[in-house]
């Protein structure tokens, strides 16, 4: 995909946490003029909403393509291109540390916690607002039983941890976060229209690329926006959540 398809893949993932977001700012007392930074920032899909809240965010983001377009969409937050493994700034510099759907893609996650502890003031918090635990997913009827397995042998193909999610809590704990609180983002389904499923499927549809023809994949795709449209499916990926007190 291209960095602009990412930006909309990224936008959709904001709008499923958005409620999220607020409540854990809310609960951790997140005052205007506090700073956030958001390790992995990716095109900076949150950084409107961090301003929302009143506060200055700071974005870090490892590629180069996707930094630069988030610092040209939102030119008053720095966005910096670095990798989360060795974060470019001093000991306890921010009060909030972020990240959201970014631990599943790291082959150490427990290390970019640790620098997260670090650049994160005393008393501040680092806050993880989404990690999905493919391997718990819950996916109806058989259509979407298969396109579920499909989706994690490639997802497992990319380098994703597929039972992150679960891990979460345990690992921040292990980084001597005090007061860690783990939660998971309840499941909604309201009533099912086309414009929700054409965003899901494009998600779906990246993460089938190679896994089968072309052909199929459309063939595919009829086959579950039928489903879809009827009511009949239900797609359920455990997604956690964890802040805790540095």
């Amino acid at each position: 995909m291209k960095t602009p398809d990412w930006h909309n893949r990224y936008l959709l993932q904001a709008r499923w946490t958005k409620n999220l977001r607020r409540f854990i700012f809310d609960k951790l007392n997140a005052t205007p003029g506090q700073s956030v930074l958001d390790v992995g920032a990716g095109t900076g899909a949150l950084y409107e909403d961090f301003k929302s809240h009143g506060l200055k965010p700071c974005g870090v983001e490892i590629d180069f393509d996707r930094a630069a377009y988030a610092s040209k969409l939102t030119k008053d937050v720095p966005t910096i291109n670095a990798d989360g493994y060795r974060l470019p700034f001093k000991d306890r510099s921010f009060d909030f540390t972020f990240c959201h759907y970014f631990f599943l893609w790291l082959k150490n996650p427990r290390m970019v916690v640790d620098e997260m502890v670090r650049v994160t003031k005393k008393g501040g918090y680092i806050i993880a607002a989404a990690e999905p635990d493919y391997q718990s997913r819950i996916d109806y009827p058989e259509l979407f039983g298969s396109i579920g397995q499909m989706q994690n042998h490639s997802l497992r193909f990319q380098g994703v941890n597929l039972s992150m999610g679960r891990k979460l809590g345990w690992m921040m704990r292990e980084a001597g976060l005090n007061g860690v609180h783990l939660g998971l983002l309840a499941g909604e389904w309201k009533r099912p229209v086309m414009d929700e499923f054409e965003a899901e499927w494009d998600m779906i549809a990246y993460d089938l690329g190679g896994m089968a023809p072309m052909e199929r994949i459309l063939e595919i795709k009829d086959e579950a926006m039928q489903s879809w449209l009827k009511g009949e499916a239900t797609v359920f990926i455990p997604t956690f959540y964890a802040h805790g007190k540095v």
